[in-house]
């Protein structure tokens, strides 16, 4: 007993030992002199030369398994070259210790099998021998064919049960894995095998898959038919993430795959396509899409978000109908080619709402913050450009509603187009704009706020329908200019402003925080040239306002005034020139003001109240001959009557609104010299003058009694009018007639009169009222008139019966009717009585009036 005890212990310390040994011994042993011997037999079974560079082992538990290390498959003439991080077969026990590798399975791990393009006929046609006796795996390999690369395969190859082969497996592409399976028949009389093919995706494009069903020719041309399906095309294709389903003919020949004539159904809606793959020389994929209907607003984000692709895609859409921002496009045909980060358009064109046809090409990039970025050359024709425009903002650009509805009818443009994310540009513009030749450069940014900046030079331009029936109040402006920024530079060759052309029309101004600074504004109306800068501030204040204005021609300044103000054309002969400077805010608004015409120099310097609507100031006019001013306003022989001298006014006035006051003023012009207060007031009746004058002396033009010319009577209707006149000295014909004169001057209801007038003649005292009524028909005037004490020391009526020493008292009661005063003269009757005392009476011959009473009449001796 204790020897079987023996005996059973010992056997069993002999089989560990062996097991021992099987495990150990063969990791003791140096395999690596065999490793010629190894890749020699490895060469003969697959008919390739193998290179081992790396160590080669071997373990016999729990099955013999060779694993040799670094190998490499030499390319047999086809393009085929296979390497790997380590090689494993197993091995039957009796042949390996007989020296034969009788090979059961063969394990590739880490392999990478690069195959040419376009494969070499025969690769995969006919079954190699050496898989008929064993079944091969890869593990975590790659394959690449023609830069097209397959990642993460895992992977058996086996023979198939009727000849031919069949892999399954997964392997990742572009990010994606996949699982497919594959079956190569056995090769026929006319060398063809039929292949069968099946790719389900997994992870995200799960429920995505497609499966082929043809024939490998011997030349390796593959055709057959393909079909495809997926709950969203965007993991496959820069579209939108939509179901699809795809079925037609598929062609490899020459390095090409094809599937044309495709039956699609993308989102629902049917479609044409076609997809050509092309390796060589560069790898390349090429889709054509053809729908009656597009969601373009679902595609062309993902068109212009870009993203990684495996390999180069080109992509062709059209559509007879696109949905884009609550609009529909008509015939729109786009050509992209994509890679990484970046779209080509090749070319895009589209009929917009409004029968607006437009086509863009270019290239959209993305910037650092993956915005995408447009660059390229776009041209826009658009009769009914209003249309767009109102599609365009309800599609988010709103700020285009805010222009005039009477500007922008039609365009036709083409330009360099920029456009990213809230921002559109467009440089090198030429074209026409509602007919006008329009070029220059424009950008529209929307975002944060609306922002336009411009600078354009047009050949003509209707400013009406562009600006506001009313210019805005000062105050208005920075409301008016909140919503948006703008930089506008604007050249006009011809422009109009209703009746008033302006020539060589410039504009340089720019808007920003409710402020606007108008860096320049030029133009000419009719020979006159004007200029305008300044600033206004967000509060509505002008800083460094200037104007200027200057004109070299009589006609140049005439036409730019009021219809009364032209009928004195001499008034307005030679050049004239306008300076006015303005600083201040609403309230305080200050002007300097400067105009030379006629030889004249106006100044004023006024401060302004805007809110209040009123003003106030000082102004001085100054002009070097007063008779010659005063001839050029109408009034002849006036160096006759006013004398020569200078004419120099100042005056303070205040003004409100239907009121205009000179508090004082202050004229010297001549032989004139006056001063007093005047108020202008604007009431119900009609305009109203009242206030007072003082004159040291008042100078009286000399009447021309006998002229057949109209008197200007029509001019008095309308008016009011109760003015005070005081002179010290009134003169006729320069020489003094009358002292201490006085009279209240009253204009109404087209009646003008002069009441209470009194003064000194000669020492005696004068009264009498003159009547003018310029409303009756024919126009009457009426003057009456007492004269008490007056001293005659000479001729005083200039007649052959005169008054030439004495004291005179009389009175005159004279009616005269008539437009003209030689009419008035024609007309003039009435009754004059005029009684002298204590004077001498020249014109009688006595002694001639003796000798004659008693035979003659005393006609002849008076």
């Amino acid at each position: 007993m204790r020897v079987l005890r023996a005996l059973l212990f010992g056997l069993a310390a002999l089989l560990a030992l062996v097991a021992a040994a099987a495990w150990l011994a063969p990791g003791l042993l140096d395999w690596n002199r065999y490793r010629a011997n190894i890749a020699t037999l490895a060469s003969a079974e697959l008919g390739r030369t193998v290179r081992i560079d790396g160590p080669v082992t071997l373990t016999l538990l729990p099955e013999p398994v060779l694993t040799a290390s670094r190998v490499a498959v030499a390319d047999a003439g086809d393009g085929v070259t296979i390497t790997a991080a380590a090689l494993r077969l197993r091995v039957g026990l009796g042949p390996l210790l007989r020296g034969r590798i009788d090979a059961r399975e063969l394990v590739l791990r880490g392999a990478d099998l690069h195959l040419p393009w376009p494969i070499a006929p025969g690769i995969f046609v006919r079954r190699p021998d050496w898989l008929a006796q064993l079944s091969a795996r890869i593990e975590n390999g790659q394959l690449e064919v023609a830069g097209v690369t397959l990642t993460g395969i895992d992977a058996t190859l086996s023979a198939g049960e009727e000849g031919g082969y069949a892999a399954a497996g997964t392997a990742r592409f572009s990010g994606r894995p996949w699982r497919f399976s594959a079956r190569l028949s056995e090769v026929g009389a006319d060398g063809a095998a039929g292949l069968d093919l099946a790719i389900d995706g997994q992870g995200p494009t799960q429920g995505t898959g497609a499966s082929f069903t043809g024939q490998l020719a011997p030349d390796g041309t593959l055709a057959g038919r393909v079909a495809g399906r997926g709950p969203d095309l965007s993991q496959l294709l820069p579209a939108p993430a939509v179901p699809f389903r795809a079925e037609g003919r598929l062609t490899l020949a020459s390095g090409l795959a094809a599937a044309d004539d495709l039956a699609l159904e993308i989102g629902g809606s049917p479609a044409r396509g076609a997809v050509a793959l092309r390796l060589t020389p560069a790898p390349r994929l090429d889709l054509a899409l053809a729908s009656s209907r597009l969601d373009l607003d679902a595609w062309l984000p993902v068109l212009l978000r870009g993203g990684v692709f495996a390999l180069p895609v080109g992509l062709d859409l059209s559509a007879e109908a696109a949905q884009l921002g609550g609009g529909t496009l008509r015939r729109l045909r786009a050509a992209f080619d994509l890679a990484d980060y970046a779209a080509t358009l090749r070319e895009a064109t589209a009929i917009l709402p409004g029968e607006a046809n437009v086509r863009l090409s270019g290239r959209i990039t993305r910037d650092a913050a993956q915005q995408p970025h447009f660059e390229g050359q776009g041209a826009l024709t658009a009769p009914d450009f209003r249309t767009t425009l109102h599609w365009l903002a309800a599609a988010g650009l709103q700020p285009l509603e805010a222009l005039p509805e009477r500007v922008l009818r039609s365009i036709d443009i083409a330009a360099t187009v920029l456009a990213e994310p809230g921002r559109l540009a467009l440089s090198g513009i030429s074209g026409e704009c509602d007919g006008d030749q329009l070029t220059g450069v424009l950008s529209l940014a929307v975002a944060p706020r609306l922002a336009v900046a411009a600078s354009l030079q047009l050949d003509r331009l209707e400013l009406q329908p562009w600006l506001p029936a009313s210019l805005p109040r000062l105050r208005e402006v920075p409301h008016m200019l909140a919503g948006f920024d703008a930089d506008l530079q604007l050249d006009v060759q011809k422009a109009r402003w209703g009746a008033v052309a302006i020539d060589g029309l410039g504009l340089d101004a720019v808007a920003a925080g409710g402020g606007l600074t108008v860096r320049r504004l030029t133009g000419a109306v009719q020979g006159v040239q004007a200029s305008l800068a300044g600033s206004i501030g967000g509060d509505g204040a002008i800083s460094d306002g200037k104007l200027a204005a200057s004109a070299t021609s009589e006609a140049a300044v005439a036409g730019l005034l009021p219809p009364r103000l032209q009928d004195f054309p001499a008034f307005w002969h030679g050049p004239a020139r306008l300076q006015i400077e303005a600083a201040g805010s609403p309230a305080a608004l200050g002007l300097r003001i400067g105009l030379d015409f006629a030889d004249a120099r106006l100044e004023a310097q006024p401060t302004i109240n805007l809110p209040g609507r009123s003003w106030s100031g000082p102004l001085t006019l100054r002009h070097p001959g007063a008779p010659r001013l005063l001839e050029a306003l109408g009034l002849r022989g006036a160096p006759s009557w006013i004398g020569d001298g200078s004419l120099a006014l100042v005056a303070q006035l205040v003004g409100s609104p239907g009121r205009l006051a000179a508090d004082s003023f202050d004229l010297r012009a001549g032989a004139l010299h006056a001063g007093g207060q005047l108020t202008l007031e604007r009431t119900e009746g009609g305009p109203r003058l009242g206030g007072r004058i003082s004159a040291e002396t008042l100078p009286l033009p000399d009447p021309n009694i006998r002229s057949p010319e109209p008197l200007p009577l029509p001019a008095l209707r309308g008016w009011e009018a109760s003015v005070r006149v005081e002179a010290g000295h009134v003169l006729a014909g320069l020489a003094p007639v009358l002292e201490q004169a006085a009279a209240t001057v009253v204009l109404s209801d087209g009646t003008l009169r002069l009441d209470g007038l009194t003064g000194r003649l000669g020492g005696g005292r004068l009264a009498g009222t003159l009547v003018l009524e310029a409303a009756a028909e024919p126009p009457r005037l009426a003057l009456q008139a007492s004269l008490a004490g007056a001293s005659v020391s000479g001729p005083s009526l200039d007649l052959p019966f005169d008054i030439v020493a004495g004291v005179l008292d009389g009175s005159l009661d004279l009616l005269a009717t008539g437009h003209s005063p030689a009419a008035l003269l024609a007309t003039l009757g009435g009754r004059v009585r005029l009684a002298a005392r204590s004077g001498a009476l020249s014109g009688f011959d006595l002694s001639r009036l003796r000798q004659s009473l008693g035979e003659h009449a005393p006609d002849a001796a008076l």
